[in-house]
C-alpha cells in the first residue's frame, strides 16, 4: 500500500459517518463508471490536432479565446 492511500485511509476516519457515507458512495459509483480512457484520449489528441491546424505548430491560444471559441460553436 501506498503512503497516499493510507493517508486518504487515515483521512477516511477521521471523518463523521454521514461524510463517510458520502465518500463510498462517490467512490462506489466511479468504481462503477464504464469510463473508456482509450476514447477519451484519442478525443484529446484530435482536439490537440485541430487546435495546432488552426493556430500553427508552435504557436499557443488562451484559455479565454478558446472558451470564446467554443462558446460561439455552441450557440
Amino acid at each position: 500500500m501506498s503512503a497516499l492511500e493510507r493517508e486518504i485511509i487515515e483521512k477516511f476516519y477521521l471523518l463523521e459517518p454521514a461524510a463517510r457515507q458520502r465518500v463510498l458512495e462517490m467512490l462506489t459509483i466511479n468504481a462503477q463508471s464504464s469510463f473508456d480512457y482509450d476514447t477519451w484520449w484519442a478525443r484529446v489528441e484530435a482536439l490537440q490536432v485541430s487546435i495546432r491546424s488552426r493556430l500553427g505548430e508552435g504557436e499557443t491560444v488562451g484559455a479565454l479565446s478558446l472558451l470564446d471559441e467554443l462558446r460561439e460553436e455552441e450557440s
